[in-house]
Formats: structure tokens, C-alpha cells, sequence
């Protein structure tokens, strides 16, 4: 049974943990330091760029049509119901890094008109280079943290585009990049030694053949429970960790919940935030409460509105469990 499945028992309750866990990868027993990074607890976040969404911005290409239909309609009025539903996170690449954590989810596009790239969901956001450049400004200043960028969602990118981020990746990162070894020994005593902090997973084959810096995306699986209801989440994520995660892989358990078009119509004037993202937070808890690490164990654990309730905390509390 979850925790809850009833957004109105949380709705006045949305406590923010704003603890500094900026090098928590530093203080891990040594033990751990040992460990390949696929069996320790890293809190990560869902559509980690959405707190740069422009509402004057087209929609993007990620959009369904009835969304571009409603859009084109209603102009404004439907977009400001886009963006509210869009918006996953609150917190800067910065702030999220400062709280703890160590993975993003990346999705990206071209737009028209524009020689960039950007970040996209629902609408678009901020372009890539410059937000790249911030997590590397970070990464400067704590040298034993590591970071996972997936780039799991690429849209509208011909194959000048994918070399234009590729470059972009190699030039922000250069040495700091972790190019792919045997998983098994990406621990953290041996990215240290290396000086690689930054393993970046791409989700395009033809590429990835070609830039040894870049994992496929197949070393990512991630499981997306897809409802609307805290408890199915729940049961969802629970069905997977029983039957087991693939062996020699990283592993994305997805504490969210998924609007659909009748959600966002049944609470028109609210937004994810509001509506889902206390209760899948409380709900995740749940779900870790009594999980560990290691081979057979939990690993990356994303949510939306990552400063919310004690989710990073409690991801990180995983790693120091007897």
C-alpha cells in the first residue's frame, strides 16, 4: 500500500529541504568510494532543465498536436496552461547540484530560425552551451563530485546538429569526461584518479559509435511508471526492482506522476507542481523505505521538484543503511 494517493492531504504541506549535500560524494564511507557507481544511491531529476521554460516560446517539438491545436486556438491563454504543466523543476542547475544531485534529464532540440540548441518540454527553454557551462563552473569548484548528463529525448537534430552538441560537450567538459570503461569499475576512487567527472550518455547509436567520450543511452534504462495515481506508481516501481535490474547497467527509478489530458482539464487552473509533486515524492519515500545498494539495489532515483518533502535526503540515506 503507498503512502497516499490523495493530492488534497498534502496540498498545504509542501515542506522544501534545503540542506547543503554539495559534496556528498566526498564524505562517502570508503567503502563505497569503491563501490562502481551503478551500486550506490544517486537522487537525480526529472526534466532537470524545465525551470528555464519560456512561455514566449513556440511550442516545442515534444508537444502532442492536440497541444499545438489548443495553442494555435487560444494563443496565450492556452500556453500559460502549458507551461504550468511543463515545469518540473524550480531549482537552477546550481541550486540542484548544491542540494545533491547528480543526475539530469536532458531532452533537446533544434528550433526554427535559430542556429542553437536548446532544451525543450513543452515549450523551450534555455540553450544548451550556456547551461553546460554552468554545470562545468560547478564541477570546478568540487572536483570529486560526478555527474550524469542523459541526453535521452533529441529532437528535430539532423546529424550537423548531434556533431554541433557533441562538440559543444567536448570543448565545455574536455578531460572531465569519463569515456566508456568496463561499468564495473566506475567507482569513485578510480574517477578521481582519472580526473573524470562528468559521464555523459547519448541517446543516438550513430553517434555514439563515432565519440568513444559518449555512453549509449542502452547503459541508461530507465523505468517510467506513466499514471496518474501515487499508489500504480507505486506497485509500478516496485514490480520492476522484484524482477531485477539488468546486469551491467546504471538503473533510473522515475518517482513521478504523468498528467494527462483529463488531468490537466479536472485542475485547468493549477499546475504539476500543485497537483503531483508532493504526493509522488511522499510516495518514492515509500517505495525506498525499505531498499538498499548494491548490484541488486536501488541506484538513480529522479523526482520532480527535487527540494521538495526529504527526497534527496532519502535517496542519500540509502548509501549509509548497515
Amino acid at each position: 500500500m503507498a503512502a497516499t494517493g490523495d493530492s488534497s492531504n498534502v496540498e498545504n504541506a509542501k515542506v522544501e529541504n534545503d540542506a547543503d549535500n554539495s559534496d556528498w560524494m566526498s564524505k562517502l564511507p570508503e567503502k563505497l568510494r569503491c563501490e562502481p557507481l551503478k551500486n550506490i544511491a544517486i537522487p537525480g531529476s526529472h526534466d532537470s532543465f524545465s525551470y528555464t521554460l519560456d512561455l514566449n516560446t513556440p511550442v516545442s517539438p515534444s508537444s502532442p498536436d492536440t497541444v499545438r491545436n489548443l495553442v494555435s486556438a487560444f494563443g496565450n491563454m492556452a500556453k500559460k496552461i502549458v507551461y504550468s504543466w511543463s515545469v518540473t523543476q524550480s531549482l537552477t542547475f546550481r541550486q540542484q547540484l548544491d542540494r545533491g544531485i547528480r543526475y539530469f534529464d536532458l531532452r533537446v532540440s533544434t528550433m526554427n530560425g535559430k542556429p542553437e540548441l536548446y532544451f525543450v518540454h513543452g515549450l523551450y527553454g534555455a540553450e544548451v552551451g550556456t547551461c553546460l557551462r554552468e554545470i562545468k563552473a560547478w564541477t570546478d569548484e568540487h572536483p570529486k563530485e560526478v555527474i550524469f548528463l542523459d541526453f535521452n529525448h533529441l529532437y528535430e537534430m539532423q546529424e550537423a546538429d548531434h556533431e554541433q552538441l557533441v562538440a559543444t560537450l567536448l570543448s565545455v567538459f574536455d578531460s572531465k569526461l569519463c569515456p566508456v570503461i568496463n561499468i564495473e569499475t566506475t567507482a569513485l576512487n578510480v574517477l578521481w584518479e582519472k580526473g573524470w567527472q562528468v559521464l555523459v550518455f547519448y541517446h543516438h547509436h550513430g553517434i555514439v559509435q563515432d565519440h568513444p567520450e559518449l555512453w549509449s543511452g542502452d547503459f541508461m534504462p530507465s523505468v517510467w511508471p506513466n499514471v496518474t495515481e501515487a499508489p500504480k506508481m507505486v506497485n509500478l516501481l516496485e514490480a520492476h526492482f522484484t524482477r531485477g535490474r539488468p546486469p551491467g547497467k546504471f538503473y533510473v527509478s522515475q518517482g513521478v506522476l504523468t498528467p494527462t489530458g483529463t488531468t490537466v482539464l479536472q485542475y485547468i487552473s493549477r499546475s504539476l507542481k500543485d497537483v503531483f509533486a508532493l504526493i509522488a515524492i511522499k510516495n518514492v519515500q515509500y517505495f525506498m523505505k525499505d531498499k538498499a545498494v548494491g548490484p541488486k539495489g536501488l541506484n538513480i532515483i529522479i523526482a520532480d521538484f527535487v527540494e521538495m518533502g526529504d527526497f534527496i535526503p532519502s535517496v542519500l540515506a540509502l548509501n549509509h543503511k548497515a
